[in-house]
């Protein structure tokens, strides 16, 4: 069916308003770290901001963020992968309900899971709160609900008949789900890499609540705020996370890119 032209005409103005929308509170930071106050629009632009940040220890919480988003990843990747297979390519009794469940972390709050992880470790292991597992545990709660549905999504846009094809010439089921199905679903699985690792390299909650000994990016600026009030170098650490993070996304889509070519064409 073709859309009328004026509807066409409005539907493509509300995108740009939305993906503007989206797009000022960065423009905005990067206006903010090149002046010298904190005002739109900007009257007096100077570098100071970049001379005024607390280098060493910035770098130091963007090391740990880092360091936190890749375990992350590679534990959402390896608890969701198998959790998305079994619920799209088999069936058994309960499977409606885990799908539901998984989803659970979208509807309660974020603090309403780690902040019972944080009293179970409390209560019997004392020794492990603020330590590096225990945040990156907590840190993967949240993405586990995005991370099963990219999976899953590819999955379901895979004929299984590739797989029954490889089994019935002699092929185990492990060879088989290496060499056939990984291959096929791979465009999720990247998806699903970049959602954990943007999800984890800021994450807030998880690592405040449960007493990271480290402070995450997020947490590291958060505390200048509250020290400091907004300023022109708090921008600048915005800034400079958000291009990292980004950067890395970007990297990770143009060394996998031929796994994607067609999806958005």
């Amino acid at each position: 069916m073709r859309l009328p032209r004026w509807l066409i005409v409005v539907l493509n103005a509300y995108a740009l308003a939305l993906a503007g929308v989206l797009i000022w509170p960065v423009l905005q930071m990067a206006l903010t770290s090149f002046t010298s106050d904190v005002v739109f629009p900007p009257q007096h632009f100077s570098t100071d901001a970049f001379r005024e940040v607390l280098w060493p220890g910035f770098l130091q919480s963007i090391r740990y963020s880092l360091e936190l988003a890749v375990w992350v990843t590679l534990l959402l990747l390896a608890i969701c992968l198998p959790a998305a297979y079994a619920m799209e390519r088999r069936q058994f009794r309960g499977r409606g309900l885990l799908a539901v469940l998984i989803f659970v972390p979208t509807i309660f709050p974020m603090v309403t899971y780690v902040s019972a992880i944080g009293v179970y470790v409390f209560i019997f292991f004392t020794e492990w709160r603020g330590t590096f597992p225990i945040i990156v545990i907590g840190t993967a709660m949240a993405a586990i609900p995005l991370v099963v549905r990219s999976i899953q999504g590819s999955l379901a846009n895979t004929d299984p008949v590739y797989e029954e094809a490889a089994l019935v010439m002699g092929a185990s089921p492990l060879h088989t789900f290496a060499r056939i199905t990984l291959p096929l679903i791979a465009p999720g699985l990247i998806t699903a890499a970049m959602i954990a690792f943007a999800s984890a390299s800021m994450a807030f909650t998880a690592p405040w609540i449960l007493g990271t000994k480290e402070p995450t990016v997020s947490i590291y600026i958060y505390r200048d705020v509250g020290k400091l009030g907004f300023t022109p170098s708090l921008a600048v650490q915005v800034l400079i996370m958000q291009a990292v993070v980004l950067g890395i996304v970007q990297t990770l889509y143009f060394v996998f890119r031929k796994q994607f070519r067609g999806l958005f064409t």
